[in-house]
C-alpha cells in the first residue's frame, strides 16, 4: 500500500448531480449510482489503475475494479458519491472491508495517511505499527495468503534473482556492451518499484533492502554510472517502500 494523491473531481460530477445521485440511492439503496464511467476512469487515474489497498492491478484476471466507499454507503448514505469518499478497490479488499465503520474502527486513508507510518513489511506479510495499521491489515485482508502473500513472495523471489543476475555481470563492466545492458536491466527493475507498478511497495522494499542492490549501486557510483535517472528512480522507490521492522 502506498499513499495516493487525489485527482480533481470529474467535471461531470457537479453539485447538482451529486444531489440527484444521492437522493436516488437513498430511495433505493440497491441502485449503484456511483457506477459512472467518468467516476471509474478518474479513480483509476488516481491509483495508477491499482487497488488502493492491495496494489493489485485492476481489471486484469479476476481483479475487477469496484468503487470503494471509505465511509460505508450503508452507514453514511449521504457520502455515496462524495468525491473524497470514493476509491478504486479490488473485489477482495472491498468485500472484506464490507460495512466497516472507519470512524469507530479507523483504518489507513489512502490519500490522507502515509501507510509507511502505520504498517511495515516482513517476510512478505504486513504488520501494524499503529492500531490504524493493524485495523487496515485485518479489515481489508492484506495478509490473505492466496490472494496477496503468495503473489508478493513470488514477486520478491523473482526480483532477488534479477538482482543476482545483474550483480554477476559487474566484473565485465569494462565492456561497453555489458555496461549498457546492465544499466538497462537496472533501470527496468527499478521502474517496477515505482508508484505506477503493481505491488510497488513490496517491490521497492525488496529492492532497497537487498544486498545485491547495495553492491550494484556502490559499483555504479564508483564507475560513474549512477546517473540522474537512477537517482530519481531510487527516490521514487523510497517513496513507495515500507519499513521492515518496528
Amino acid at each position: 500500500m502506498i499513499q495516493l494523491k487525489s485527482v480533481p473531481k470529474p467535471t461531470q460530477l457537479t453539485d447538482e448531480i451529486i444531489e440527484v445521485l444521492t437522493n436516488d440511492f437513498q430511495k433505493d439503496n440497491h441502485k449503484s449510482v456511483w457506477k459512472k464511467s467518468y467516476i471509474v476512469e478518474a479513480l483509476l487515474e488516481m491509483s495508477h489503475a491499482k487497488c488502493c489497498y492491495s496494489e493489485c492491478r485492476l481489471d486484469e484476471k479476476s481483479n475487477y475494479m469496484e468503487v470503494e466507499h471509505f465511509h460505508a454507503k450503508s452507514l453514511y448514505p449521504d457520502k455515496v458519491v462524495e468525491w473524497e469518499n470514493l476509491f478504486p478497490s479490488s473485489k477482495k479488499c472491498n468485500t472484506t472491508k464490507g460495512n466497516l465503520d472507519v470512524v469507530a474502527i479507523p483504518i489507513i486513508h489512502p490519500v490522507l495517511d502515509n501507510p509507511k507510518e502505520h504498517i511495515y513489511l516482513k517476510d512478505f506479510r504486513f504488520y501494524g505499527i499503529t492500531s490504524k495499521g493493524e485495523n487496515t491489515i485485518k479489515y481489508t485482508g492484506l495478509n490473505d495468503r492466496k490472494h496477496w502473500v503468495t503473489p508478493r513472495a513470488t514477486l520478491a523471489f523473482i526480483i532477488q534473482e534479477r538482482l543476482s543476475d545483474i550483480q554477476e555481470q559487474l566484473d565485465d563492466l569494462e565492456k561497453e556492451k555489458t555496461k549498457g545492458r546492465v544499466i538497462r536491466q537496472m533501470k527496468t527493475l527499478m521502474i517496477e518499484g515505482t508508484k505506477t507498478a503493481e505491488f510497488s511497495a513490496v517491490t521497492a522494499t525488496t529492492i532497497l533492502n537487498d544486498d545485491n542492490y547495495i553492491l550494484i549501486k556502490n559499483t555504479f557510483q564508483n564507475e560513474n554510472l549512477w546517473n540522474d535517472e537512477l537517482v530519481n528512480l531510487e527516490n521514487e522507490m523510497l517513496f513507495c517502500s515500507l519499513k521492515t521492522s518496528l
